[in-house]
């Protein structure tokens, strides 16, 4: 499970306004280019999808109340959960993903080699890819928690532009305790409020409060990995380790004989030629 000591961000639907703040604070302190999208007909929600520069978006669902013959808008965050048993970190075979000490799941993007695991493993359909220009393969983004901001004591850029209140930055115990708290004051408005993400996926370190069930918002009630990711995790990814392992080993030793050959050439022109007997 989570560490006490771990951060989480606490969502509280039944605050937001879906006014997208945070889904412009995330593309401006990832210095991401805006994503040309076609607008969805009958929603709010833009651009369609995450994608490799849209890290997070805002997605709106409309629910239909039968006894009051109303629509509503469900709103609700959509990005990388950082699951506490994160299937993505167990199966990269880089360390691309790795577990921060503060609990969520960091991202060293130069280190992706675009193998596509993550995705494959993820339950909750986070990784998105983009082609990189000067090496020809995908490189993976996802939202990184604001870890270069996190890990210098400010807070992610979504919580800190939120204007409602409904992101706060928490230790994980105390965000899951304010959750229960204010499912427990909205229950007389919301009937089916409830708590998400403390019980799943070992604990994710976004702990929602919904006014609706899980599935109403898209999300799964019991979140699964991929049956294969515990055979690319013991054996898949060691041997794609070893396999880079000797590479380097290889290039490494390559650039010494190289560098030893060309150091010896180099030494045989230095060296001055020696005269005949008949020269003076």
């Amino acid at each position: 499970m989570a560490g006490k000591k771990d951060k989480a961000i606490l969502v509280d639907t039944s605050l937001c306004t879906g006014c997208k703040a945070c889904q412009l604070a995330c593309k401006e302190w990832h210095n991401l280019p805006a994503t040309e999208f076609e607008k969805v007909p009958g929603t709010y929600q833009n651009p369609a999808d995450r994608s490799s520069n849209t890290l997070m978006l805002m997605k709106f669902s409309e629910q239909y109340d039968a006894s009051t013959k109303t629509m509503e808008w469900l709103i609700r965050k959509d990005q990388c959960m950082h699951c506490t048993d994160a299937p993505c970190v167990d199966v990269c075979p880089t360390s691309a993903l790795f577990t921060h000490a503060d609990g969520f799941v960091g991202l060293e993007r130069e280190k992706c080699i675009g193998c596509s695991y993550c995705g494959k493993a993820c339950p909750f359909d986070i990784p998105r890819y983009q082609l990189d220009a000067l090496t020809g393969k995908n490189k993976m983004n996802k939202c990184d928690f604001c870890q270069d901001r996190v890990t210098n004591g400010e807070k992610p850029a979504c919580v800190q532009t939120c204007p409602t209140n409904a992101l706060e930055v928490e230790s994980w115990d105390l965000a899951v305790k304010q959750a229960y708290n204010r499912v427990a004051k909205i229950k007389d408005r919301f009937p089916n409020a409830n708590v998400y993400g403390d019980k799943i996926m070992g604990g994710t370190h976004y702990i929602y409060v919904l006014t609706e069930k899980p599935e109403a918002y898209g999300l799964p009630a019991n979140p699964k990995t991929n049956e294969l990711v515990g055979f690319r995790k013991d054996v898949i990814k060691p041997v794609t380790q070893l396999f880079m392992g000797v590479t380097a080993v290889g290039l490494l030793a390559n650039f010494i004989v190289s560098s030893a050959s060309y150091t010896s050439k180099d030494n045989q022109h230095d060296q001055p030629e020696k005269g005949g007997e008949g020269d003076e």
